[in-house]
């Protein structure tokens, strides 16, 4: 998709977002609920959050093969965000693909494979939740025909990967086929990133694999107790599946395009989610608020700690980011 409708969708989804859960709002009453809440209850938020972000280090740590250590993937994993939450087109993605190949032993495009692969292990992860609480979910029939079908396509395409890069010669030789009749000059720079590509993702199997996957169910279930920590500022009642709950849509929600930080789709998503529990409008946008800043705030403080480790600045780190992707793109077509 072109950058400029990402963005304009991007924009155009998190007005539409925005629009919904604020029409007929009654203002007083958010007031109420945002003055009311125990916010003694964000300590525990951000220890989980923290932890939840330390685990991904961990995570990618093992896709990588061990080699950069877990505490500069820490950092490098909150410049990520830090990015993501303040510049357009998730450009956090590019730089910690960037920032993990600089002064390591880490090729680009295992840097960017492996960074593909956890999205995917996310999403089952996700999902995995979402089904482990539905039974306790009112209301769950759309939601779980979804679930089901997104599970579906996502465990079918990751181990169609898998397969393909155990035997990835034909499928290489057909992408080069297929490239070479529509553009002639690409056809070895595509069959080279085919070959790369997966060569990098076949290294992930067995043991690794297992061990990736293990620490993002840590990953989540980290982040569902952050969320059922804050949650329990507002609404101290709810249950801890709740939480859980809350966790899953979010994520899913924040999945789409959007402007930076995933405004608007953070609320709406948490709203919506609360709704299903009978939870009014205010304190729902309230609670989301609440979490969406207090994330907000912490990621910028530590992914600005992080680029002074890394030795870099806001600027500088975006557009060497984007540079690094077009020499990986150039240096693909010199190889071919």
């Amino acid at each position: 998709m072109n950058k400029r409708w990402q963005m304009s969708l991007g924009l155009l989804l998190s007005c539409v977002a925005l629009a919904a859960i604020l029409r007929g709002i009654r203002w007083g009453e958010l007031g109420r609920a945002m003055a009311q809440a125990n916010y003694w209850w964000l300590l525990p938020f951000v220890l989980f959050e923290t932890l939840s972000l330390w685990a991904r280090a961990m995570r990618w740590r093992v896709l990588l093969e061990e080699k950069i250590g877990g505490g500069r993937l820490f950092w490098i994993t909150n410049i990520s965000y830090y990015l993501s939450n303040v510049l357009p087109l998730r450009i956090g993605e590019l730089a910690r693909v960037y920032l993990a190949t600089r002064g390591s032993e880490v090729s680009g495009m295992q840097a960017l494979s492996t960074a593909v692969l956890e999205r995917m292990i996310d999403v089952l992860t996700v999902f995995a939740l979402l089904f482990a609480v539905l039974p306790l979910v009112p209301q769950q029939g759309l939601i779980a025909a979804i679930a089901y079908w997104v599970v579906a396509a996502v465990l079918l395409a990751m181990l169609a990967a898998f397969g393909l890069a155990r035997k990835r010669s034909g499928f290489v030789a057909i992408i080069g086929d297929f490239v070479g009749r529509v553009a002639p000059s690409l056809r070895g720079a595509a069959a080279d990133a085919a070959d790369n590509f997966l060569g990098s993702i076949d290294n992930v199997r067995g043991r690794r694999l297992g061990i990736a996957v293990l620490w993002s169910v840590l990953v989540w279930l980290l982040a569902a107790l952050a969320c059922y920590s804050m949650l329990l500022g507002f609404l101290p009642e709810q249950p801890v599946f709740v939480g859980v709950f809350v966790t899953a849509i979010v994520a899913l929600g924040i999945a789409l395009p959007s402007v930076p930080a995933g405004v608007g789709l953070w609320e709406a998503a948490t709203v919506a989610a609360l709704a299903v529990f009978g939870v009014g409008r205010e304190i729902a946008l309230a609670y989301a608020v609440a979490m969406h800043l207090t994330i907000f705030v912490k990621v910028a403080i530590l992914g600005m700690v992080g680029m002074h480790f890394e030795g870099e600045n806001l600027n500088h780190l975006a557009g060497a980011a984007r540079r690094f992707m077009q020499r990986l793109r150039n240096q693909q077509g010199e190889a071919a």
